[in-house]
């Protein structure tokens, strides 16, 4: 059984299932009744229980940030989508933002080892459940709204879940907001599911420290033209967060 680093680790590993976790990872899809997928466990056994207990940066964190921040042009390039699509999908754009650092590290030509491809690293059967076509996941538009469509999903499912109605997704509590960040990365089940593989836990404590981190502050000013090139190529990722 491979170990994951607790500090820092490699989305792209933890989608081909590092820690023996069996391949639930954007399961199906979305437009499925979501009821199919798990066993609805009482909603006051999951009620304002964290993934994960707020973190703290780490050493190995704090270098990463560090890193990332002195290369604007790739943490900030796609800010303006972001913010698009975060306005359409009625979602916290600095949320969409996190999973991207987590996922992809801002490389729209990432692929990693499971098939998940893009941005936000969807899975082709979830692109085409939200209706995108696998073949457009390596553009950055269309990787950006495949993702931003997925998470939307996931907190409608949430909301049905644990009666949330009248809520905005921009309000959530933060223990649901792990819960659809765990879902995200393991399938759409483990929004209500107990006990979580430890890379999941991980990959939301990964996220959520990416989301108090400046690296996810938007700073494009808007109107400026983005300059989008064609990636025609893919390349499966290795990761640099160590």
């Amino acid at each position: 059984m491979a170990i994951v680093n607790p500090h820092m680790f490699d989305a792209a590993k933890a989608h081909a299932g590092v820690v023996a976790a069996p391949q639930f990872e954007h399961v199906g899809s979305p437009n499925r009744r979501l009821e199919t997928l798990y066993s609805r466990p009482k909603v006051s056994d999951l009620h304002q229980q964290l993934v994960v207990p707020v973190p703290n940066e780490t050493p190995a964190y704090r270098r990463t940030f560090k890193i990332m921040l002195a290369n604007p042009e790739k943490t900030d390039r796609w800010d303006e989508m972001i913010l698009r699509y975060a306005k359409i999908y009625k979602l916290d754009s600095r949320l969409l933002k996190s999973i991207m650092a987590a996922e992809s590290e801002f490389d729209p030509k990432a692929v990693s080892p499971s098939g998940a491809r893009g941005l936000m690293q969807v899975m082709p059967v979830t692109a085409q459940g939200v209706g995108i076509s696998p073949s457009k996941l390596h553009d950055p538009m269309s990787g950006v709204k495949a993702g931003a469509a997925y998470i939307q999903v996931l907190f409608r499912a949430a909301w049905k879940i644990f009666n949330l109605k009248g809520v905005r997704y921009t309000d959530a509590p933060m223990w649901v907001v792990q819960r659809v960040i765990a879902a995200y990365h393991a399938g759409p089940k483990f929004l209500t599911k107990l006990n979580l593989f430890p890379s999941t836990r991980a990959y939301v404590r990964k996220v959520v420290l990416f989301y108090h981190s400046k690296v996810t502050d938007l700073r494009r000013p808007a109107g400026v033209k983005l300059e989008l090139p064609s990636y025609s190529e893919t390349v499966t990722t290795t990761g640099t967060m160590y």
